[in-house]
């Protein structure tokens, strides 16, 4: 009988847990110098371009050396992210992709391949159930969350996550409704509750000018 997609998606997150244990990663040590490790582990090379035109935030090359192409611009949080995903690639498709049945980054085609990396990626930097009781540590409802909880789960959590990563998982573990938020401006809102950040303020702009001259 074939793997059905919900199978496929439960044997990457148990992949996931166990390249953890393999790498010893701890969610609140995540940064770009782990995952780059774990990418020099591997043998796999890292380059940073400036995509023009079209939107891709990485790529998989899996033939010769392997490497990975990612959006020198992209801030961490998605950038390991994206890193991450395509390790994805690496330890499970690489074969299918050299033999041309899968593309790296062809989403509408391999919807299957890729939302598998997407699962992949999110419980490797973030497991379900460490999540899980984060946010029953931290107070956050069950039910009925507002953008207001995830602004303030996202400055407690300890995992490098955006705050697309968050609302995806609010959604799914149904603390919101799937689309409540898509209007929302989580910086601004952050803003709001937790003031300006220093590197914003008029002070701190006006003294590095100063530096500069």
């Amino acid at each position: 009988m074939p793997e059905t997609p919900a199978q496929y998606y439960q044997r990457l997150k148990a992949l996931a847990m166990a390249k953890r244990v393999l790498y010893k990663v701890e969610t609140s040590k995540i940064n770009l110098t782990l995952i780059r490790s774990i990418y020099k582990s591997e043998g796999v090379k890292i380059d940073y371009w400036i995509p023009k035109g079209r939107k891709i935030k990485a790529c998989y090359f899996a033939d010769g050396e392997p490497s990975v192409m990612v959006d020198k611009n992209l801030p961490n949080e998605p950038k390991i992210f994206a890193l991450v995903h395509e390790l994805k690639h690496h330890w499970v498709d690489r074969d299918a992709i050299l033999d041309g049945v899968h593309k790296c980054g062809a989403y509408d085609d391999n919807n299957f391949v890729e939302i598998g990396a997407e699962v992949f990626a999110a419980q490797f930097i973030y497991p379900d159930t460490e999540m899980l009781t984060d946010l029953e540590n931290f107070g956050v409802p069950p039910a009925a969350c507002t953008p207001e909880h995830i602004v303030r789960f996202k400055s407690a959590c300890p995992a490098p996550v955006s705050y697309t990563f968050l609302v995806k998982r609010f959604e799914r573990f149904k603390r919101i409704e799937v689309g409540s938020c898509k209007k929302v401006q989580f910086k601004k809102l952050e803003e709001q509750i937790f003031g300006t950040p220093v590197y914003k303020r008029p002070s701190f702009i006006k003294n590095r000018k100063k530096k500069r001259t």
